[in-house]
């Protein structure tokens, strides 16, 4: 799936652009706002897209005091598919949250990063998560990894995308932000959780609680 604009895994060309921005809005908008929310086309390319869509009644045009406004047209037989297709995203993190329930023991912290988090991967990138348990579960047992497994291989057919983990315990996480590592700026900052509190807190609670053992 087109990680930053799953409309274009539906519909492949400057179309699918129009549409993953109109059905993000309830209003009207003009060829320069659509052009600007779907950083991709020339403004002649999406003016042709937009005529396309309207003659086939997916997008109503609206005369305005200049050209043309452009708005979703809601009651279109199509419009689900492309409303299902624009929140696809926001499906696969709620697939994703899900999937994670059953886990036991739960992790302490779970999230995506990298292009996924930023919105800006492609349909060849991998999903970047973090799962974070705690010093006391066995990492490398069989009961464990395959729950990892399991949830990676269901991930991939939910969106196409593989998953690639990186798994830590909160003394490896408190040992990665010690070194400056820095995979963790990338979690701090773009990090969406999917279990657990805001990676910054995950990280600055492994530090002290490292911190503590280390005063002992």
């Amino acid at each position: 799936m087109d990680l930053s604009d799953p409309t274009q895994s539906l519909i492949p060309s400057l179309d699918g652009a129009v549409l993953g921005v109109l059905a993000g809005t309830e209003g009207a908008l003009s060829v320069t706002a659509i052009k600007r929310l779907a950083r991709r086309g020339s403004r002649a390319g999406l003016s042709l897209a937009l005529d396309r869509l309207t003659f086939h009644g997916l997008v109503i045009a609206e005369p305005a005091n200049r050209g043309y406004m452009y708005r979703l047209n809601r009651h279109h037989v199509l419009t689900e598919a492309v409303l299902s297709a624009a929140s696809a995203r926001a499906e696969l993190l709620t697939r994703m949250r899900d999937g994670l329930t059953s886990w036991e023991p739960p992790p302490v912290h779970v999230c995506v990063f990298g292009s996924f988090a930023r919105s800006d991967g492609g349909p060849d990138s991998d999903i970047d998560v973090l799962v974070v348990t705690s010093d006391g579960v066995d990492r490398h047992a069989e009961w464990w990894t395959s729950q990892l497994t399991t949830w990676a291989d269901n991930v991939l057919s939910w969106s196409g995308n593989r998953v690639e983990l990186l798994s830590m315990s909160l003394s490896e996480l408190a040992h990665a932000a010690r070194a400056e590592e820095p995979v963790l700026d990338s979690i701090r900052n773009d990090g969406v959780v999917l279990l657990g509190p805001a990676p910054s807190e995950t990280i600055a609670s492994a530090v002290r609680v490292g911190k503590k053992e280390s005063n002992r």
